[in-house]
């Protein structure tokens, strides 16, 4: 409040209700008048340098759309816990088919949604969709518009605790609520949603006839990587068993331990 008295440049905007993450983040995209745009949950921080090496990064190659550094995993306490490559160089590439295929096929954490964006890449986007792997989509979609642009050094902080959202929200209902607070009591299937809205950009995206094709045997390829027909399986029982969701996920970890980005926190003595 006294940053943005001080600097017209900052301007805090609040909410009278819970809107949910999805509103909410894209409430702060439209309010936003810059070159560049970036989302920051509030309980993660980005280290000094960050923002001049992004944006430097991005003028320098007018071709590409998002940003961002490998991250640095810190607990609750702010205590380093490890780092985080992304692999988002893999979608650092001349072609929209292959990038899309780098974002949605290889197993890897959406810790790049959080990357900096160019915001003219954003319009008529996605932005953050109302359902789990909205992140997910995001990322692919901004692959079809432009290269993506990974630097080596860790200059971002994300936190990995307890009320982390993928922790504390086992069930799709409560991360439909989640996300959106006016569709908690929606029928929702998130891996359907997702692929659906992969079909969808794949569609209206303006790309060359050969890159479109291409992408469509990406999406044909999509079912058999990363357990997707598996969580296809489970959106659809998880209507009659709310809870098969966690479950699914705590067999997951115990049989192949944590995903990408996911990290167990040491005990504290």
């Amino acid at each position: 409040g006294d940053l943005a008295a001080s600097d017209p440049r900052v301007r805090c905007l609040r909410n009278e209700r819970n809107l949910g993450a999805a509103p909410n983040y894209n409430r702060a995209w439209r309010a936003a008048r810059g070159t560049y745009f970036k989302w920051l949950a509030h309980d993660d921080r980005m280290l000094p340098g960050y923002l001049e090496a992004t944006v430097a990064a991005l003028d320098a190659a007018p071709d590409a759309v998002l940003c961002n550094t490998v991250v640095e995993y810190i607990d609750g306490a702010g205590r380093h816990i490890g780092y985080y490559d992304s692999g988002l160089r893999h979608a650092d590439h001349p072609s929209p088919a292959a990038r899309f295929a780098a974002m949605i096929l290889r197993s890897h954490s959406c810790v790049d949604f959080f990357g900096l964006v160019r915001r003219s890449a954003m319009e008529n986007s996605l932005l953050h969709g109302p359902f789990h792997g909205a992140d997910r989509a995001f990322l692919a979609q901004m692959a079809l518009r432009g290269r993506l642009i990974q630097l080596d050094r860790p200059l971002v902080q994300m936190r990995e605790h307890e009320n982390r959202y993928t922790r504390r929200h086992a069930s799709l209902v409560e991360r439909m609520r989640w996300h959106d607070a006016s569709r908690a009591s929606r029928l929702v299937f998130p891996t359907w949603r997702l692929y659906g809205e992969y079909v969808k950009m794949v569609r209206g995206e303006p790309l060359p006839l050969a890159e479109r094709l291409r992408c469509w045997g990406v999406l044909g390829h999509w079912w058999f990587v990363n357990w997707n027909a598996v969580r296809a399986g489970v959106d659809l029982a998880a209507v009659v068993a709310p809870g098969l969701v966690g479950v699914a996920e705590r067999v997951k970890t115990r049989l192949f331990g944590a995903a990408p980005g996911h990290f167990h926190q040491p005990h504290s003595h």
